[in-house]
């Protein structure tokens, strides 16, 4: 452990205060050089590290399944290879229920029948099972985690024994099926309250009676009303006996600073004897080294002040078109262009890699050694240990004025002879500067720069991971054509992403040939439709925001109800679907919208049984133009979307999809 010490041993108390008066004051207006002096006491008291990861939900990872194979790899090692980039040591997750707000990921049990009988293929539906095997190869000890955003329409509630058992299912057939052990589950509605008398009473009893009597359970993944599950599992203990830790989200907010003094965890939560997490934080977009630090200096804090000992960023890595939702461009990288093999390593991925290529989960903080250097400028360190090696790294976040210089005085000798010291800052990350071996009294220091991380260790083997096979960036293709053929049957085509529903590849018992359809017939229950979250009905999308001038067409294939639609210049995809619209209804009626709501033409066409039909749009500049088998149905003037991507939504019904074209005009 590091405690402050020295000072009492060369100044009487009265010059002590002074001096410290003196240093404050110093610190704060000049700037000038600080020291502080650490004495490492591997007896000191510190909870246990518990790591830190990325929350996967929304969509967020879903391109990344469909880049070529080399530069997968590459993303992959990136995030999840022990001592080689961001090296990510928990996994969150959504159980997936083909809906959520702005990308859904695939049931594993869309009926109750698949519920009750649980097959192998029902697992390798979506993203998220895919994610976590990756994960799990290049780190056995990886810790998953995994929450629900919104259940099928069969379940009828989240807090019911039949969502008992679909998350049971969840976890077992990860196990199974998959070889996948879920360490953690956060069994309620993502940032809500969730029902303690159904977790104690309901779901821990599932778990038990399915074998799964070791899986933890973390609530409630609430973003408000900070820290009062707490206070009600003190009052509860049978409660309190079944949940193994509290997690919250933007404890410091969604766009974190660091002198953010709300939601600060209450004395008497920190004496629960529960973990504390930030179980879902950080959400900064831009990839500046500035918001890079910020993410160190607060995963710091969060200790400092708050205990927490987890941390799940959201999100891994922007995986997801840029028209999806407000937090697109969040994460460590960009991995949003499949077609390229593009992708950018941020440098968050650097100050994650101060913590997790240092430390692993079951080191514990030292907590003498966890302080701020002065807190009115936010600089702050926290030290770890590993009971077992004997090893420590200490973990710095120099704000962008204080210089500091650290005075460390092991008590005995560290476990190995030198000392490594590693830096970033907006200049080169993740650099070894330093080797220093202890001197004959057995102590070293370390000048701290200002704007800068470091990490101070006995480890080695970190590596700032490289590759060689970087591809540039480039844009969507097109013209564009797709016919299904070379998608293998109950997938979800290349490059295409649903917002709502399950678009997957079926195929014609008669002529053979395959189109995209539409699985899911009830609606399923989404989390919230809240702040502008509305639904929006089954929709995929892909391609480029930046498409101004093209056509659109496909040949669609309506059941005995139901609708079909395609969508040109598609925007955003929060309180309704931006873009035109043509809408075709079974019986013929068919409409042109303004974003989903605003009718800018309407009229009925002949249909015929089950016959398919060519839907066009063309957009050149203001000029829209509506089609159907050929004949121009609208012609309007309206230039209120300017450009964006393309879309196929549906009505809860298996409406197929052929001969997808989109020809630049």
């Amino acid at each position: 452990m590091f405690r402050e010490r020295g000072a009492e041993k060369i100044y009487s108390m009265k010059n002590l205060i002074l001096f410290l008066f003196l240093f404050f004051i110093a610190s704060r207006t000049n700037a000038q050089s600080g020291r502080v002096i650490l004495t490492l006491n591997e007896k000191d008291s510190g909870r246990i590290f518990e790591g830190i990861g990325g929350v996967s939900a929304g969509a967020s990872s879903e391109l990344l399944i469909d880049y070529p194979e080399t530069q997968r790899k590459e993303v992959l090692d990136y995030l999840f290879k022990p001592k080689f980039g961001a090296s990510l040591q928990q996994l969150k997750v959504e159980i997936g229920a083909d809906v959520c707000v702005v990308g859904a990921e695939a049931s594993h049990a869309r009926t109750l029948q698949e519920l009750k009988f649980p097959k192998k293929e029902y697992y390798e539906r979506g993203y998220e099972y895919w994610l976590m095997r990756e994960a799990q190869k290049r780190n056995p000890d990886m810790i998953f985690c995994a929450l629900e955003w919104g259940i099928p329409a069969y379940l009828t509630g989240f807090w019911t024994p039949e969502n008992a058992d679909y998350i049971t299912q969840f976890v077992k057939g990860a196990k199974d099926f998959l070889g996948i052990n879920m360490k953690y589950i956060s069994p309620g509605k993502n940032e809500s309250t969730i029902d303690g008398n159904w977790l104690k009473n309901v779901l821990k009893p599932a778990f038990d009676k399915a074998g799964l009597s070791k899986v933890k359970i973390l609530a409630p993944d609430d973003n408000a009303r900070y820290w009062t599950f707490c206070e009600e599992m003190r009052k509860d203990p049978a409660l309190s006996a079944v949940v193994n830790a509290v997690g919250y989200h933007y404890v410091y907010g969604h766009l974190p600073r660091l002198d953010n003094e709300e939601n600060p965890v209450p004395e008497s939560a920190k004496q629960l004897g529960v973990s504390l997490w930030a179980s879902e934080d950080w959400s900064m977009d831009d990839g500046t080294w500035k918001n890079a630090h910020v993410l160190a200096g607060i995963l710091n804090k969060m200790y400092i002040r708050d205990r927490i000992t987890a941390m799940e960023i959201w999100c891994p890595f922007d995986g997801y078109y840029d028209n999806t939702g407000d937090y697109h461009s969040t994460g460590l990288f960009q991995a949003d262009q499949p077609w390229s093999g593009h992708y950018r390593v941020l440098p968050a991925v650097w100050a994650v890699a101060h913590f997790t290529q240092f430390a692993e989960p079951g080191w514990k903080y030292l907590n003498s050694g966890c302080n701020y250097f002065d807190k009115a400028s936010g600089g702050n360190y926290t030290t770890l240990y590993n009971p077992t090696t004997g090893d420590f790294s200490t973990i710095v976040y120099a704000d962008s004025t204080t210089r500091e210089k650290i005075e460390f005085h092991p008590e005995g000798r560290l476990s190995r002879p030198y000392i490594y010291v590693w830096k970033s800052d907006a200049h080169d990350q993740f650099q070894m500067i330093k080797k220093i071996k202890q001197d004959d009294h057995n102590s070293f220091e370390v000048d701290i720069e200002p704007g800068s991380i470091y990490t101070i260790s006995t480890l080695t083997g970190q590596q700032k991971g490289s590759v060689d096979t970087q591809m540039p960036a480039a844009p969507f293709p097109i013209p564009y054509t797709e016919d299904f053929s070379g998608t293998a049957v109950r997938k979800n085509p290349r490059f295409f992403a649903d917002i709502e529903g399950a678009f997957e590849v079926g195929t014609d018992p008669v002529t053979k040939n395959k189109f995209l359809s539409q699985q899911i017939t009830d609606p399923p229950i989404n989390w919230t439709y809240s702040g502008g979250f509305k639904p929006l009905g089954p929709l995929t999308e892909l391609g480029d925001i930046a498409w101004k001038n093209y056509a659109l067409s496909a040949d669609v294939q309506i059941p005995e109800k139901g609708y079909a639609e395609i969508i040109a210049r598609m925007n955003g995809l929060r309180e309704y679907t931006e873009g035109y619209v043509l809408k075709l209804h079974q019986n013929g009626y068919w409409e042109l919208f303004l974003n989903s709501h605003l009718i800018l033409a309407s009229g009925y066409i002949e249909m015929k049984g089950k016959a398919w039909h060519q839907m066009k749009l063309k957009c050149v500049d203001d000029s829209i133009e509506a089609l159907i088998d050929g004949h121009l149905l609208a012609r309007v003037r309206n230039a209120v979307v300017k450009s964006g991507m393309v879309g196929l939504g549906s009505s809860w019904d298996r409406v197929k999809f052929d001969n997808l074209s989109i020809q630049k005009l």
